[in-house]
């Protein structure tokens, strides 16, 4: 997460609610306008009972060791771009007061 954040250099206010997120700042930009026009999951008359599912993490998480390796094999500056910005980091989600049981 550290270096995540410091290479985003994300600014991330902490005081509003008991949860937090940190996003790149065009990220933060989309969550804006998805949250002005959409209705919050928690609003909704479901369960949530999970996060994403990938499937396989290993194919869809990536250490920033590995991307700076797959970046590096890129033969073409146009490549590197590309694929740059396909490879970006997750945001992280969590929440500050949660009585959850982690073992669930």
């Amino acid at each position: 997460m550290s270096d995540f954040v410091q290479q985003q250099n994300s600014v991330c206010d902490f005081s509003h609610s008991n949860s937090w997120i940190i996003l790149s700042p065009i990220e933060q930009s989309i969550k804006r306008k998805i949250e002005k026009v959409g209705t919050s999951l928690k609003d909704w008359d479901i369960q949530i009972n999970y996060g994403i599912k990938t499937g396989f993490n290993e194919a869809f998480i990536i250490s920033t060791e590995k991307r700076e390796e797959i970046l590096a094999n890129c033969q073409t500056e146009e490549e590197r771009t590309r694929t740059a910005e396909l490879i970006r980091p997750i945001g992280l989600k969590g929440s500050t007061g949660s009585t959850r049981d982690p073992s669930t």
